[in-house]
């Protein structure tokens, strides 16, 4: 799908759902709130701090970071930013490959389940890379390219929504191109409650686990 696309659907679910979980394309709330739990207890304390929320929908994934830090949302659903903003987030509608904010802006910078939705995904890192503060965290979350539920779906999935998926590797070579250093892995195993971690030494890959986080260090 294009951008003009994905606005329109996304503004769609808002507007069907408010800004309850089902606005974003998780399986159920079940599913999100797993993910949400561990990928931020993963990312650790966060206090203090600028926060990005690099295509935050409806802000239900950073909202648990919105008390102790000043969080920015940026999306290109409107209809979405409105239930992000009532999560106290401080929102703006702007291309996540041209970033209105200065050079190593944010300590943390998350793009959660965006990057499968967009064909100039390495730009969008490079953006990312770009406003993320040297010594910051960079936390992305997408779909495991090697997973075989993943595969089997495909088979099943007319709609075909989901064409772009990644290799860990993929993104580790990415994360070390623009700067970034004690790379590690979070895997995620849907439907099973569990997630386990790696560093990011020698090959990746987990034919497992339905969808993966990798974070990484700006250096300094």
């Amino acid at each position: 799908m294009s951008n003009t696309n994905w606005k329109q659907y996304f503004d769609k679910k808002a507007e069907t759902h408010g800004a309850a979980v089902q606005s974003s394309d998780y399986f159920n709330e079940e599913s999100f709130f797993m993910q949400r739990d561990n990928t931020l207890r993963w990312l650790g304390e966060v206090k203090g701090k600028e926060v990005l929320d690099a295509g935050c929908g409806v802000g239900a994934f950073s909202e648990p970071l919105v008390q102790h830090n000043t969080v920015y949302g940026v999306d290109f659903s409107v209809k979405s930013l409105e239930f992000a903003a009532a999560r106290g987030l401080k929102t703006m509608s702007e291309d996540l490959t041209a970033l209105p904010f200065e050079k190593g802006k944010f300590d943390v910078v998350l793009c959660i389940g965006v990057i499968q939705l967009i064909e100039q995904y390495e730009d969008v890192i490079k953006e990312l890379a770009r406003v993320t503060k040297p010594g910051g965290t960079l936390l992305i979350q997408t779909l495991n390219r090697s997973s075989v539920q993943r595969k089997l779906l495909k088979l099943f999935e007319k709609s075909k929504k989901f064409d772009r998926m990644y290799a860990m590797n993929e993104l580790k070579q990415l994360y070390v191109k623009y700067g970034f250093e004690q790379i590690e892995f979070l895997h995620i195993y849907h439907p099973f409650k569990f997630v386990t971690k790696s560093s990011g030494e020698g090959m990746l890959s987990d034919m497992f686990c339905t969808s993966f986080a990798i974070k990484g260090r700006k250096k300094r």
